[in-house]
């Protein structure tokens, strides 16, 4: 631009054509006098409008960074009171709901232990970290479970008495069985032997002898497994037997009759105390199956939360991102227009100053405006770019964070809907899907079948084998299932021993084909124990969506009816049976 500043030549140019300029000046300038000499009327020429076009764009860049920059403030303050109240709150209830099902399972434990365990230091050890847990101060901040973890305490206790009862009780028979077996009475051999004055070998003595071989038997049975139903018939049959006799011979003083009534109010004192400990310890477990849903349902109100929280904030994150563009549109449009006025224009102008230039031979001066005006530009565009590229950094911050939690809440919402012993799904997401497939199974008109399965013998099975191989049969009875399952198919555990098995867009028959191919599987699986190869057996019940079923308990209350018939046929069995069998 320095070239049209020089002077030019004497030579070349004229005196009238020197004093051009000005005018040339003026006009460019928007001046209302074209008179080189009225210096007055300069004062009365148009500025520029140039100005205010760029004041009018600093107040739309202006505005848009304001709004953008308080959304960004927003979403800020709000992440931070997010992850204060996490860290305050949230993260605390985990904590507490994560040691307090710690706790449950140990309970647990501790409560097999005083059920099972012949040696009372341990029994005594047990009761002591039970009472040490329901003093646990974790518990203050709801009283229901307070009262609960209370009531699991006086059971267990309970259940302590009643197996130091057993214990005592079992010495006295083993003081008895001595006696016995140490008197003359016991041998047949001992006919010839000379008795107490109130004891002969008569009709009474050989009545009492016959009851001795089965006294023995229920005696031994009775002592190494107080819960066989078989030794209970037997024990009932021993003492109606005694009671017969004493109806026939009356009241004796005899030291043998009296030692067998006292052997047989010690055995039936036995399986008395464990019928207690057994409704005692049943009653703790469904206290603890209580606590423990009442967790999970807590563990998934917690990440319902969360998740409301985190949408809210990933909503403000959108709407921030939204203005933004809206402003960069705008500027960029602003920015055209501000770059043909100029930036294009002035190139014009001087084009057509050159040209006038070179056909009339007139000098130019550049204006002041046009070259501040580039050095405005290039100081706003690496002002704007500085400004985007920390939007864009707090934007990608901003998004990790809303993944990070959204990960941290599906790991929360799959403990609270997953059965912790088989993998399975729980009670309550089983409900919730299949209302979801009934509901789609009706509105489309497509096939529905539901089976519920039951483990038999299940308690038996606990009581000889003990729980830890109760819950290893549970844990092969679920992988047997998924793996004959589809992906679309839910296997679920809806109770103790008890699992539903929904199977949409399934036909009765193919359902029933389905459930008799998992009972075989089921049946030859082998589980291995201390007392030989165990195989479980299944009874499964079945109910498929027809024109009689209203709703999802009509159709659970047509399986149970079917699982109970399959009960009553022999277990090991599925019903119904298909009509063309």
């Amino acid at each position: 631009m320095g070239l049209f500043t020089r002077s030019m030549p004497a030579t070349s140019l004229s005196t009238s054509i020197d004093c051009d300029w000005p005018i040339n000046l003026a006009r460019e300038s928007g001046c209302s006098s074209m008179n080189p000499d009225d210096s007055a009327d300069q004062t009365t020429c148009r500025k520029p409008r140039l100005v205010p076009t760029l004041v009018l764009i600093a107040a739309i860049a202006a505005g848009l960074g304001s709004v953008a920059a308080f959304i960004q403030l927003k979403v800020q303050y709000d992440i931070l009171r997010l992850a204060d109240h996490t860290s305050q709150i949230l993260l605390p209830d985990i904590q507490i709901q994560v040691r307090t099902a710690l706790n449950l399972e140990r309970l647990k434990v501790f409560g097999e232990v005083i059920r099972s365990s012949p040696e009372p230091r341990e029994r005594r050890e047990s009761l002591l970290a039970i009472r040490v847990m329901a003093m646990n101060t974790a518990y203050d901040k709801n009283a229901a479970m307070t009262d609960q973890v209370n009531q699991i305490y006086q059971l267990a206790e309970r259940m302590t008495t009643y197996r130091n009862q057993q214990d005592t009780t079992r010495r006295r028979i083993e003081i008895e069985q001595a006696r016995l077996d140490s008197g003359p009475q016991l041998h047949e051999s001992s006919e010839s032997t000379t008795y107490p004055p109130l004891v002969s070998v008569d009709e009474k003595t050989a009545e009492l002898r016959s009851l001795m071989p089965e006294l023995r038997l229920v005696l031994q049975n009775g002592l190494t497994n107080p819960r066989s139903a078989t030794t209970r018939i037997a024990l009932s049959t021993l003492e109606q037997r005694f009671k017969d006799y004493q109806a026939r011979f009356g009241p004796s003083s005899d030291p043998l009759a009296e030692r067998i009534q006292r052997l047989l109010q010690f055995q039936r004192q036995i399986f008395d105390a464990e019928d207690a400990l057994t409704a005692a310890w049943t009653q703790a477990r469904a206290i603890l199956g209580n606590l423990t849903d009442d967790l999970s349902v807590d563990a998934a109100i917690a990440a319902s939360e969360g998740s409301f929280e985190i949408a809210r904030y990933a909503k403000y994150a959108m709407f921030a991102v939204a203005i933004t563009f809206c402003g960069l549109i705008l500027l960029f449009t602003a920015g055209i227009y501000f770059f043909r006025w100029a930036i294009i224009n002035p190139i014009i102008r001087v084009t057509a100053d050159l040209q006038r230039v070179k056909t009339t031979r007139s000098p130019v001066r550049p204006r002041r405006e046009q070259l501040r005006e580039l050095d405005d530009i290039a100081t706003a565009v690496e002002a704007f770019g500085g400004a985007l590229a920390q939007i864009s950094e707090r934007t990608l911050e901003l998004e990790r964070e809303v993944a990070e939690r959204k990960k941290a809440q599906a790991q929360l919402l799959e403990l609270a809907t997953t059965d912790s012993l088989t993998g399975l799904r729980n009670r309550r997401y089983f409900f919730e899907f299949a209302k979801h497939e009934f509901e789609r199974a009706r509105r489309y008109h497509m096939p529905l079948s539901l089976l519920l399965l039951d483990a038999d013998h299940f308690k038996i099975i606990n009581d000889r084998y003990g729980h830890p191989v109760g819950d290893l049969a549970l844990q092969v009875l679920a992988a047997t299932g998924q793996q004959l399952l589809r992906e679309v198919d839910l296997f679920a555990r809806i109770g103790g021993e008890e699992f539903a098995i929904l199977l949409p867009q399934t036909e009765a028959k193919a359902a029933w084909m389905v459930a008799e191919r998992l009972r075989l599987m089921i049946t030859q699986q082998a589980i291995a124990t201390d007392l030989g190869p165990l195989h479980l057996t299944v009874s499964l019940g079945l109910a498929s969506l027809g024109p009689a079923i209203a709703d999802l308990n009509a159709l659970l209350r047509q399986a149970d009816t079917a699982l109970y018939q399959a009960k009553q046929n022999g277990r090991n069995r599925v019903e119904p049976l298909p009509a063309d069998s």
